[in-house]
């Protein structure tokens, strides 16, 4: 029996991709799922969408301190501890840095970097001795990919958090790592704002710097999610899941 059966996770952004996967594999292995909904109308349709995957779906803006903070105490109220705090909740916009702004910059780093700091913050109460964080960050954040500045620095600001927040967490027994997918079949190539050739095209550049000839999938993240949180010698690390992309 897995050392999770029983467990309570938390997973922000848990209701489509990656955070979907994990939160089957969670369950998969006897752990109790609680994910964060938007607002009530995106809670609505995650309960309606995954009957059954979830035991429990508080609202919560991850850019939203007060929500975040509102969030974890529900779940602290209800559940009494966090086993495991998995920051999957973040989005992808990519353009030439000319034509970058102010909003396009706020719309990735309160999701990238803000949620996932107040998420730790406004959390920390109920994590014990025992327990571990996940965050998604990405293999952008060691790679110079074009027109990916403001996305990449997010998620290299978020491989930074977790080797400090590691690192101040030891002393409590709270472990902390990142996990950073490559190209991942999942929604959020069509969140990006480009129109549908231009995905392709970007899809097309991607999948010819992969080794493994091939976008991964959302499941074998998961795995590697699951892999984490079971095992207690793994702390400040960044798993990296990529097909090879950034490595060969």
């Amino acid at each position: 029996m897995s050392n999770l059966a029983g467990k309570v996770v938390v997973i922000t952004g848990g209701n489509s991709g990656i955070g979907l996967a994990s939160a089957h594999a969670f369950k998969a292995v006897g752990a109790k799922v609680i994910v964060n909904a938007r607002n009530e109308e995106r809670l609505q349709q995650t309960l309606q969408e995954h009957p059954g995957a979830f035991d429990d779906v508080f609202v919560a803006d991850v850019t939203k301190v007060d929500q975040l903070a509102n969030f974890y105490t529900q779940v602290g109220a209800k559940y009494g501890q966090i086993d495991l705090l998995f920051l999957n909740a973040g989005v992808a916009y990519f353009a030439p840095i000319e034509a970058i702004d102010e909003a396009f910059y706020d719309s990735q780093f309160n999701v990238n970097v803000k949620g996932v700091l107040f998420s730790v913050q406004k959390a920390l109460p109920y994590l014990k001795p025992g327990a571990s964080i996940q965050i998604t960050s990405s293999v952008v954040n060691q790679m110079g990919m074009p027109n990916s500045s403001v996305y990449a620095a997010s998620k290299a600001a978020v491989r930074s958090i977790t080797r400090t927040i590691a690192a101040e967490l030891a002393e409590r027994k709270i472990r902390v790592n990142s996990i950073s997918p490559g190209p991942i079949e999942t929604p959020i190539y069509s969140k990006m704002g480009m129109a549908e050739e231009q995905v392709g095209e970007m899809a097309g550049s991607i999948l010819s710097q992969v080794p493994l000839g091939r976008f991964g999938k959302a499941d074998e993240v998961a795995q590697a999610a699951v892999f984490l949180a079971e095992n207690e010698y793994v702390t400040g690390t960044e798993v990296v899941i990529d097909g090879g992309m950034s490595q060969l």
